[in-house]
């Protein structure tokens, strides 16, 4: 006979008596393993004590990264970040590994509910902050591309698949990644130090976080077992330390204390400890090379995982080469293991290169010819197969040269009287990229002022006679404008009592710039912290369209620059 008895510990043990032949009795402890039969409240409960203990032996960020934390930026990265996350969600939900119905249904419930979380999450931290919703982009993570790569649950793309195992892992590091950020927004909330962002905010943000663990370990446990859950969520936690070592220089003392929320490194410099793209890239062009070296840094984009914004992949580009050049760059390439990526549309200079970096086994790759022959076939006719191309000075040559020396005229404030002809204006502190941005979008035939912000200083009347859905605002990181604004000092010789690169000096100005921007809610803030420009000038394009019909005033908004 059997004898079952439900003790007071964890729902899955059970304690089975049993009796022999012999009338001996023998105790023992069966680990029953539930999956779709545990309960949602018996799974809320038990997701609720792994939770704890996860929380208790995860290493507390010291009190000291506190103070070189911009509050109003860490609020906005984790609204960028829940953004991203929720993409995360929905490519996941149609990569799931073939279940059984019931728990590809929660599966898919959890990945929703997951999504509907970050939304809240997202308006929650605009509701706390007074963030527009254009600020609050999707922006892909280092944390948790290197997180995922290194338990094995990187997202595929259909019609590859997620195994099961890689879905319970990528359930686990979502779980400990917003135990991550509920320990720091708490460290936040306990900070001495006054900030733009309340004890209370860090507190609510803090607490949605944990609700965010608990319901992925929830669902977690009710379609793999808590078996499964805690041995994954152990080795979730251990990784995590291990990133955050790793970004740093496999410091702990210091890991802790420098990493911000969102795994970004908050020191600008970097160690340069990340990368593990050691080899070189060869961009090689028989023009500018322009098209080639954006496509690489592009597709480079897609590997996040393998390097952070202070590890950049070598990159060398080899503009306007002949078939004379080819075999010193191929045989360089050979020494340094490098790639050869090359747009070369003479054909006898392309075919040069296929056989050398065939001669020196070197891996290369052609941009060009395959579009190229496509296009053969399409227009039922030959290539040129000369270089570059010829710019005729037509309407739209001028119309492009007048776009350009109009944004040259009114850099930097000039000539208020005549802000009404342009199409936009920016704004922004000095050496946050408006003149570099307005010439980017004077390129593409649009009219561009822009106007250095300076606290307390008189604005010119035109300001508010301009349209107000044309203006854009640029904010930045203080640290980093701090050391933009240190090596402008340097360049120019200037003393180093001067207050124009002071952090606490920067921070102050940036601060009086969110505070005008939050006044004039229909002026677009565009982040120049870590976005590139062209993403910037894409935007503001889009904002243009939009807004009020705003649109090019060449045929079409191509690079004028040759390939």
């Amino acid at each position: 006979g059997v004898a079952c008895m439900r003790p007071s510990g964890r729902p899955t043990s059970f304690v089975v008596s049993a009796s022999s032949s012999s009338g001996a009795r023998r105790r023992v402890v069966l680990r029953v393993e539930l999956t779709t039969s545990m309960s949602s409240m018996t799974a809320q409960l038990i997701a609720a004590d792994l939770v704890a203990e996860v929380k208790q032996s995860m290493q507390e960020t010291a009190a000291t990264w506190v103070s070189g934390v911009d509050a109003l930026d860490h609020a906005r990265r984790h609204g960028q970040t829940l953004r991203y996350l929720h993409t995360c969600y929905i490519q996941a939900a149609q990569v799931l590994p073939p279940l059984e119905a019931e728990r590809k249904e929660g599966i898919k419930w959890l990945m929703d509910r997951l999504g509907s979380m970050c939304d809240d999450g997202v308006k929650e931290v605009q509701e706390l902050i007074g963030e527009p919703d254009v600020n609050m982009v999707s922006v892909p993570k280092y944390y948790y591309s290197e997180l995922r790569h290194r338990q094995n649950c990187t997202l595929p793309q259909p019609p590859k698949l997620l195994t099961d195992s890689s879905l319970l892992d990528f359930l686990g590091v979502e779980a400990v990644a917003a135990l991550r950020s509920a320990e720091r927004f708490r460290r936040l909330s306990s900070a001495e130090r006054q900030t733009e962002v309340s004890s209370t905010t860090w507190e609510q943000l803090a607490s949605s976080a944990q609700k965010v663990a608990v319901q992925v370990v929830t669902g977690a446990l009710v379609s793999f077992g808590e078996e499964r859950v805690k041995a994954t969520l152990r080795a979730c936690r251990r990784e995590e330390q291990a990133v955050c070592e790793q970004l740093f220089n496999q410091n702990p003392g210091n890991a802790f204390e420098e990493l911000d929320v969102d795994g970004e490194d908050s020191d600008e410099e970097g160690d340069g400890t990340v990368c593990s793209l050691e080899a070189a890239i060869f961009v090689v062009s028989d023009c500018t090379g322009e098209s080639a070296d954006r496509t690489v840094q592009s597709a480079l984009g897609q590997f996040g995982h393998c390097f952070d914004r202070s590890c950049p992949a070598n990159i060398t580009v080899y503009r306007f080469v002949n078939t004379n050049m080819l075999r010193e760059i191929v045989m360089q390439a050979q020494d340094r293991g490098a790639i050869i990526v090359y747009t070369l549309v003479d054909p006898m200079t392309n075919e040069t290169m296929v056989n050398l970096c065939k001669e020196y086994d070197v891996v290369h790759h052609d941009l060009w010819t395959p579009l190229l022959r496509k296009l053969e076939g399409y227009f039922s006719s030959n290539a040129s197969g000369m270089p570059g191309r010829r710019q005729y000075v037509d309407e739209r040559y001028m119309a492009l040269v007048e776009c350009i020396e109009f944004t040259r005229q009114l850099d930097d404030g000039v000539l208020p009287k005549k802000w009404q002809e342009a199409d936009l204006m920016i704004l922004g502190p000095s050496r946050s990229g408006k003149t570099p941005l307005a010439f980017f979008m004077a390129q593409r035939g649009f009219k561009v002022a822009n106007y250095p912000l300076v606290p307390d200083e008189p604005f010119p009347e035109e300001l508010w006679d301009f349209p107000q859905e044309r203006i854009f605002a640029l904010t930045i990181e203080p640290k980093k404008l701090s050391s933009i604004r240190s090596t402008r000092m340097a360049t120019l010789q200037m003393g180093s009592k001067s207050m124009y690169a002071k952090l606490g000096k920067v921070q102050e100005e940036i601060d009086w710039c969110r505070q005008l921007y939050r006044k004039n809610p229909r002026w677009t803030v565009l982040d120049t912290s870590d976005v590139g420009i062209e993403e910037n000038c894409a935007r503001m394009m889009m904002k243009l369209q939009q807004s009020g019909g705003i649109s090019s005033r060449l045929n079409n908004t191509d690079n004028p620059s040759a390939i």
